[in-house]
């Protein structure tokens, strides 16, 4: 049997569905053999954590303002809640810093610092979300 196109076991390795004979044929042929384990060795790379990347792009990350609110306790008990699990359960380690920064500057009294704070916050969120709509 000649060897089938590279794209016909490309597809088989996407749908996971080896047909008996193309892998009689690759148990026979070294050439599709290691065409087949480096489609294999690839897919396995590309596979990721979704936990990871939710944390690395803080997709479920609240905005300051939220955590302000939670800081000082003015957020309803439904949003509270999510908060506390975010922080707690998620262990987010960008929102454990911003909500330890906002109690720093809540605990010190200095409320003209925790508006620049918010500030910068809403300008870091504003470039962020212009940089992920350039993607």
């Amino acid at each position: 049997m000649p060897c089938p196109p590279v794209q016909q076991i490309v597809e088989a390795v996407e749908r996971d569905e080896l047909p008996e004979s193309l892998q009689d044929h690759i148990r026979a042929c070294q050439a599709c053999a290691d065409v087949l384990t480096a489609l294999r060795d690839e897919s396995d790379g590309l596979t990721i954590c979704v936990g990871s990347l939710w944390v690395k792009e803080r997709i479920t990350c609240p905005h300051p303002d939220i955590l302000l609110g939670f800081v000082n306790d003015g957020l309803d008990p439904d949003e509270k809640d999510y908060i506390a699990f975010h922080l707690d359960t998620i262990e987010c380690p960008h929102c454990q810093a911003e909500v330890q920064r906002l109690e720093d500057l809540v605990a010190r009294g200095d409320e003209r610092r925790v508006e620049r704070a918010m500030d910068d916050a809403m300008r870091r969120s504003a470039v962020l979300l212009d940089e992920l709509r350039k993607r």
